[in-house]
């Protein structure tokens, strides 16, 4: 049975502290983590007419609270590390030629360090704006403007202004994977049936965000377990907003809404038990791609005599240094 002990306004539920009132939640999460992530890509088989193979893949990098310790990449082919100059994301350009491996298999092994006051220090953005603008499925349509109107009505802070978004998302979102199309960050479907995974629970923040002229960015990654080892089974994404003078503060609405209880923890505190992989949609690649700008840059992108090809394999795993 849960204890509940109140000092001084401070409540202490089961090991969590919280500061009693609306929206006072204290970082339960710990303040810093120390673990390996390994990263595989593998490639069995190519299509027997294919000529040029080219393949870029996510590169995890120090930023924004995250340290990478040590990054050790395993390739039986060349390779260089590139970075796209929107969003600063890294990654590994490969190019193959005839005659081919028959198969292809490539791993990322990454040492990391996640701080919280790190993150709290250097989460500043020179140009927030750049995170106002909508992308191809993230969109800013009317639909997105009235549910916006409808759920920032009264709030005259940016913060109040945020959060009332975060609630109508965890209030009319559900996490269901059953319905097809979801995982995209469709914005639209997101609206119509208000189903889908963290991906599309993110994209209808971020674009009710803009909505409101707040800037708000997607970021996705992996979130480490506490055990002291195993695999994961695929990625998650989360979102953060700016707050003028306080800098970017991040949210989950779909684990929110997964976990009632943690609801508060979910708003406004960095979570050191994410890895992150990549930030914004849209992205173009370096060097660029034939195909469309990559919607999300987690998995790795391969393009086969210029269009896109989808028969990469991923696994993950992870090991907990502390």
């Amino acid at each position: 049975m849960k204890k509940i002990f109140l000092f001084s306004g401070v409540a202490l539920v089961s090991g969590s502290v919280f500061l009693l009132g609306p929206h006072r939640a204290l970082n339960p999460f710990p303040a810093q983590r120390e673990f390996k992530i390994l990263y595989k890509t593998s490639i069995p088989e190519l299509p027997l007419t294919a000529e040029h193979v080219r393949i870029w893949i996510p590169v995890a990098s120090t930023r924004e609270g995250q340290t990478i310790l040590e990054r050790k990449i395993e390739s039986p082919v060349p390779y260089q590390i590139t970075r796209d100059p929107v969003y600063g994301n890294e990654m590994a350009y490969l190019e193959l030629k005839r005659p081919f491996p028959q198969r292809l298999d490539l791993k990322v092994i990454y040492s990391a360090e996640i701080v919280r006051d790190l993150y709290e220090k250097r989460n500043g953005e020179q140009n927030p704006e750049q995170y106002l603008k909508p992308s191809s499925l993230m969109v800013v349509n009317e639909a997105v403007r009235a549910r916006t109107r409808d759920a920032v009505r009264g709030k005259e802070t940016l913060m109040g202004k945020a959060r009332s978004i975060y609630e109508n998302v965890i209030g009319k979102m559900s996490y269901d994977k059953t319905v097809s199309g979801w995982g995209r960050g469709d914005t639209v479907r997101a609206c119509l049936l208000g189903k889908g995974n963290c991906t599309d629970f993110h994209s209808l923040f971020i674009s009710m965000a803009h909505a409101a002229e707040i800037p708000a960015r997607f970021k996705i990654g992996l979130t480490v377990p506490e055990e002291l080892e195993g695999e994961i089974a695929g990625y998650h994404c989360w979102a953060e907003f700016y707050e003028e003078g306080k800098g970017w503060k991040p949210v989950d609405t779909s684990e929110a809404w997964k976990h009632p209880r943690r609801k508060e923890a979910y708003f406004g505190n960095f979570d050191t038990n994410k890895f992150l992989i990549s930030t914004g949609r849209d992205i173009d690649l370096v060097p660029e791609q034939e195909g469309s700008p990559v919607n999300i840059f987690f998995y790795p992108y391969v393009e086969v005599d210029g269009k896109e090809w989808n028969g990469v394999k991923t696994a993950f795993e992870f090991k907990n240094l502390k």
